[in-house]
């Protein structure tokens, strides 16, 4: 809510005894004395206009997000919902700040003073508020040092690090003063810390080159021990990491080389804790497992570890296809069957076809795009996840990333994985309730040959000339139901299709190397040409991308070209998708000619 700074004044701040407000807090935190603030606030009655103007202004204040690590930006909005988002520093402006640096001052709590000198520094450039931060914090990371709650002290010394480090020769004293801090914070630790403590401690010593990195490593080292000894293999990885790190600075290569060792081998302990777990099992195990063989990869010495480790995890590849579960819902397709059928019975053959060529269309890249967006406005929390994508023996194929609220860029493999996986459901679904029924049908009134297909593709410019024999073999058989031919056919020619459809319209299919080599452009490198879009269009190109060669979609040619789709695989919907888009390609394309005035066949026919 906007601010009325017209009623804010220094006058009304003084007399409000912001100390004594917030006396009571339990935590001796920004966030906890906005909600003290904001509980006071709803009591209308307690107070002037002014006063509940002034208590608008230090609690938006105290609602915003620290971010330490990011001195350009060290605050942000604590939330950003449906359009709404909390205070950050540019909601102060300027010249209301300036008369209020003498009242701040006058607070005696760390933490408050802390909070409010910093935005002076940010919106007014005062130097003054900015040194006098830099002690704040000081004050009030002390105050919360506590080796069980280690963020919010941690938090604070490293503003107050990166504050006076930003203020250049006029704060290189504050800087030591901060530094030496943080070492007597870790020197009272020593790694003995339950959790990440001393960890970060030592990070922000080493990123400013202060102190005996040796002693780091030991301290990091005694950590990772305690951990492993408790069982928590993540935590111990952490340090025995950081651990190796100081030693590489110190020259240490030995020491180095065991502690990269010991941070692979926590993961196989994870591993192996998470394959006995409930509810996590073989999958869980090979996700940690293939860390653990990339980490042991990089350790000097480690490759026959390495490659023992990925036999192991090859298995638990195997054993996790067995735990994937299958979620469904029912949905009543009744009426779209009907609806199928009505439109290929009792009409001749090449009409039935035609029919079923035109059923169904590529889905549109925006809607694709608007249901994803829908989908993480609803599961805010779930979309920010990242995701395994893997093939059907259980590998790791590809990772689709988080997706935060408003990417559009189809760049981004989390928006395209979402969208992929919106577009196979679609898929499912049109093949069950439409192509397959039609399809069975033309089947059992007309039992299409070869001879009955032939005129009906003729005319196709689509079709590369010494491959028609292959594509009708391939559609006879997807009418026959042979799925296991047309698995094995249909994905290298569509990709023949798409070559030849480039090359007719001019554009390269191939590369020119040095030595005269001329290797042919990938299907992907296709697909991106202006060729490929002008022909099958934006949304066209996308699906071709997603059921054939995107490794966070369906991946198609790539999974049977290696081998990787067994046969009960080739029975599914993918396959028979794939089989429509091929006839329709040829029939469209090729009564698009039929149809043109001259009967010339056209290169340029495009698929609408």
């Amino acid at each position: 809510m906007p601010l009325n700074w017209s009623l804010i004044n220094t006058e009304v701040l003084i007399e409000m005894r912001f100390d004594g407000l917030i006396e009571g807090a339990v935590q001796r935190e920004c966030m906890t004395y906005a909600d003290v603030l904001s509980q006071l606030e709803r009591d209308v009655a307690r107070w002037t206009p002014e006063q509940r103007e002034c208590l608008g202004f230090v609690g938006q204040v105290l609602t915003m997000g620290l971010r330490a690590d990011q001195p350009n930006e060290p605050y942000g909005p604590m939330f950003v919902f449906d359009g709404q988002r909390s205070a950050i520093p540019a909601d102060f402006p300027r010249d209301h700040l300036v008369p209020l640096e003498g009242w701040v001052n006058t607070l005696e709590d760390s933490e408050l003073r802390a909070r409010l000198l910093d935005i002076l520094w940010l919106q007014v450039r005062s130097f003054p508020a900015a040194q006098g931060a830099v002690d704040a914090y000081l004050a009030s990371a002390l105050r919360l040092e506590n080796p069980t709650s280690w963020h919010p002290s941690v938090a604070r010394l490293e503003r107050a690090l990166r504050l006076a480090a930003g203020l250049g020769r006029g704060g290189a004293e504050l800087k030591s003063r901060v530094l030496t801090e943080i070492e007597a914070m870790l020197n009272r630790h020593r790694g003995a810390d339950p959790l990440y403590l001393s960890l970060r401690l030592i990070r922000l010593l080493r990123e400013f080159q202060h102190g005996d990195t040796r002693e780091f490593a030991t301290f990091a080292a005694a950590a990772a021990i305690s951990a492993e000894s408790q069982r928590d293999f993540w935590r111990a990885r952490d340090h025995y990491q950081l651990s190796a790190d100081c030693y590489r600075v110190v020259g240490d290569a030995n020491a180095e080389t065991e502690a990269l060792r010991c941070a692979a081998e926590c993961l196989v302990k994870e591993s192996e804790l998470a394959y006995g777990r409930l509810g996590r099992g073989a999958m869980a195990a090979a996700g940690v497992l293939s860390d653990a063989v990339e980490a042991m990869r990089q350790v000097p010495g480690g490759r026959d570890r390495a490659a023992e480790l990925h036999e192991r995890l090859l298995a638990l590849q195997q054993e996790s296809v067995a735990e994937l579960e299958t979620f469904s819902t029912r949905v009543d397709i009744t009426e779209m069957v009907e609806r199928a059928l009505a439109a290929v019975q009792n009409k001749p053959l090449n009409e039935s076809i035609w029919a079923l060529c035109v059923i169904g269309r590529p889905p549109s890249i925006e809607a694709l795009k608007s249901e994803v967006h829908e989908q993480t406005r609803i599961a805010i929390f779930g979309s920010l996840f990242p995701c395994a994508v893997l093939n059907s023996r259980g590998r790791v194929v590809a990772q689709a990333p988080g997706l935060e609220a408003g990417v559009d860029d189809l760049q981004h493999d989390g928006l395209r994985w979402r969208m992929f996986r919106n577009a196979r459901l679609a898929r499912d679904l049109a093949v069950e309730s439409m192509l397959n029924p039609a399809r069975k049908e033309i089947f059992a009134a007309h039992g299409p040959q070869r001879h009955d297909l032939v005129p009906l593709i003729q005319y196709s410019p689509w079709i590369p000339p010494d491959h028609v024999e292959s594509i009708v073999r391939a559609l006879v058989a997807g009418f026959q139901g042979d799925m296991l031919l047309v698995g094995h056919l249909v994905p290298p020619q569509l990709e023949a299709m798409v070559r030849h459809v480039v090359e007719s319209r001019g554009g390269s299919t191939s590369m020119l190397e040095p030595g005269g080599v001329q290797p042919e452009r990938t299907l992907g490198a296709l697909l991106e040409t202006s060729e490929a879009l002008q022909a099958f269009g934006a949304d066209g190109v996308f699906e071709l991308q997603d059921l054939l060669i995107d490794p966070l979609g369906t991946n198609l040619r790539n999974e049977v070209s290696h081998g990787v789709v067994d046969d009960q695989g080739l029975f599914g919907s993918d396959v028979l998708y794939g089989w429509w888009l091929m006839l329709r390609y040829c029939v469209v394309t090729s009564k698009l000619v039929e149809r043109s005035q001259n009967g010339s066949v056209r290169a340029g026919a495009t698929v609408a």
